[in-house]
């Protein structure tokens, strides 16, 4: 009797067994399935991850650039010692990234015109700003690594190709930009969905390209002024192709901010001297906005310990070196214009910490007393009579990236009336940009650090 239980018993079991198999997928235990990182996401998902990526590795990179032009210092860029990694990091994020999800953005969003003309317009952004950097990168090619048929090393594509590509891409857009779409925008962190501004900030774009390429373009010199003549182009603050970081500290930063006022004081490299002093010299009343001092300690050059953390410690000759102890920065600032030179200026002068273009000395202890950027652009402090070292994360931090503005409009419109002889008045553009637009962009950059 026992035996015939024992036998019901198991037969019970395997009957059960087999049901729950059998009501069940073999899939629903699949391991190479992460779902942290899904196959595909909402366009709107996508765009902010994009614009973010996008916006965040230009402005990241917008220090190596104004290395070259002599407005930062480090030690190899300013020095134009460049190697195969100078730009690996910007490369491999570009990449990798938004021009990946780009690609994966314009094919998802075929039925939805809105969301496809951004992306082909920010495709247009990353691209045309690599060639601007590199010359020929990989575009025809690129990003087919996970195809069927794999490209796994890319051809560089002539950067003049890219350039006519990217023109393309802006016609597309704006073409699209003016139909009717199912699907409203949302997820962008630039323009909040509004159509018109991307209208204008596609057709900006189109003669920025223009006006840099114009002399390898056939007939540009009538597109260009066609496009003006259209009108249409971004003129006003409020259609500033822009991204505003935010003021979360555990948000988006600002890459200058996160660098200079997290707490981490060697995170931010030198602004040059030249930079600072040409800009006291003219007096420029942007100044205290623009950047930050540190420190009024004046450092004892007799002393190796002090001395050590000067500017050009290494001994190399430089044109600033430590400019309070530079008589012919005194001159300039003080004493040829009638000014008095006492300990109060001697104490602003102790601030103007950066570094010299081309100096190849290491890097000091002097994280403490370098100048560093000020509320414009990346949100941070306006200088003080009384300077000292930010305390981690207490500033605004509400930097922005502003890729394309109305001052870049009015620029390209003067070089057009100049060079190529469109209708306007440069002089009376060249004012409007300088006195009407960075008065308004002030005013509007510093509202959004309190709102």
């Amino acid at each position: 009797m026992k035996m015939k239980n024992s036998l019901f018993i198991k037969l019970g079991l395997f009957g059960f067994l087999v049901t729950m198999i059998s009501s069940c997928s073999l899939f629903d235990l699949d391991i190479n399935e992460d779902p942290n990182n899904p196959a595909s996401a909402s366009p709107n998902l996508q765009l902010t991850a994009i614009e973010i990526g996008l916006m965040t590795n230009l402005a990241n990179n917008e220090g190596d650039c104004e290395t070259f032009m002599g407005l930062m210092g480090t030690q190899a860029l300013s020095r134009y010692d460049l190697n195969n990694n100078s730009y690996s990091g910007l490369w491999d994020d570009m990449y990798t990234g938004p021009l990946k999800d780009l690609e994966g953005l314009i094919a998802a969003s075929q039925t939805s015109p809105h969301y496809l003309a951004i992306a082909q317009t920010l495709k247009a952004v990353a691209y045309s700003t690599m060639v601007d950097l590199w010359g020929d990168v990989p575009f025809s090619e690129a990003l087919k690594g996970d195809n069927n048929d794999k490209i796994i090393n890319p051809k560089f594509d002539k950067d003049a190709d890219i350039y006519a590509s990217c023109l393309t891409l802006l016609d597309e857009a704006i073409a699209n930009f003016a139909k009717g779409s199912p699907v409203k925008v949302d997820g962008d962190l630039i323009y909040s969905g509004n159509i018109a501004s991307w209208t204008k900030a596609a057709k900006t774009l189109k003669l920025k390209l223009l006006m840099t390429g114009r002399k390898g373009i056939a007939n540009s010199t009538a597109q260009i002024t066609s496009l003006i003549a259209a009108g249409g182009l971004i003129s006003t603050n409020a259609e500033d192709m822009l991204f505003r970081y935010s003021k979360d500290p555990t948000s988006v930063r600002h890459p200058w901010y996160t660098g200079a006022y997290t707490g981490g004081e060697f995170d931010y490299t030198y602004i040059c001297h030249e930079l600072m002093i040409e800009s006291l010299v003219d007096e420029d009343p942007r100044w205290p906005f623009q950047f930050r001092r540190q420190t009024k300690t004046i450092l004892d050059s007799n002393d190796p310990t002090q001395f050590n953390s000067q500017p050009c410690s290494g001994g190399q000759s430089c044109i600033y070196g430590y400019v309070v102890n530079n008589k012919n920065i005194v001159d300039r600032l003080y004493t040829n214009k009638g000014l008095t030179y006492g300990d109060a200026e001697k104490a602003f002068l102790a601030g103007i910490f950066g570094r010299d273009r081309g100096d190849g000395d290491g890097i000091p202890a002097d994280g403490g007393f370098r100048a560093i950027p000020g509320v414009y652009p990346c949100g941070g402090y306006y200088d003080v009579a009384t300077p000292a070292a930010p305390a981690a994360n207490a500033a605004q931090g509400a930097g922005i990236f502003p890729f394309l503005t109305g001052v870049n409009t009015s620029y390209y419109l003067i070089e057009a009336m100049l060079e190529l002889g469109a209708p306007g008045d440069p002089r009376a553009e060249f004012e409007k940009a300088i006195l009407e637009r960075c008065d308004e962009a002030t005013l509007v950059f510093f509202l959004w650090q309190w709102i």
